[in-house]
């Protein structure tokens, strides 16, 4: 578990599947994916997935929770992926409509670099969609940099990429 001043950033819980199945069915909380809104069958796949990843690697996507209201409001974390046949970490993150724009995907993201730090990665990538212009911003203030554009999962994705040798 890390915390920041306003949130704690937690593994899932096997609990907490009825509120990402509502989550992960929500055509805004789920823009800019390459499935959309998913079925409660893909829902329930995609949530198992988080917690096999967890489980597997000690790190993964965490549950974003208010520390006021102790509300979970979406996920932010590292999973790990195939690009050009290298074994990448990659950040992805989501929020619930109501709770953008206020500053917490940054906050998030932040500890969840130092904690990739801490774990040795020397960095990190990420990737959006062509088109996801919040998405850019926010990565560009957190430092990452554009590395190239690709066509990854059926989508124009432009990758990104940030050294973690800026903790130290």
């Amino acid at each position: 578990m890390l915390e920041t001043e306003r949130l704690i950033l937690r593994p899932f819980l096997e609990e907490n599947l009825p509120i990402m199945l509502e989550m992960f069915q929500d055509k805004d909380f789920m823009a800019f994916s390459p499935h959309g809104a998913l079925s409660t069958e893909a829902a329930t796949d995609r949530f198992l997935e988080i917690l096999e990843h967890y489980k597997n690697h000690n790190f993964g996507k965490m549950a974003i929770v208010l520390k006021d209201t102790h509300k979970i409001i979406g996920y932010c974390g590292f999973e790990t992926c195939e690009v050009d046949s290298k074994t990448e970490a990659e950040l992805g993150f989501r929020l619930i409509k109501t709770e953008r724009n206020k500053g917490y995907i940054v906050e998030a993201s932040l500890k969840l670099l130092e904690d990739m730090q801490s774990r040795n990665f020397k960095h990190v990538i990420a990737f959006s969609e062509k088109d996801n212009l919040p998405a850019h911003n926010l990565l560009n203030k957190l430092g990452f940099e554009k590395t190239n554009s690709s066509s990854y999962m059926n989508m124009d994705v432009i990758f990104f990429k940030k050294g973690l040798s800026f903790l130290r």
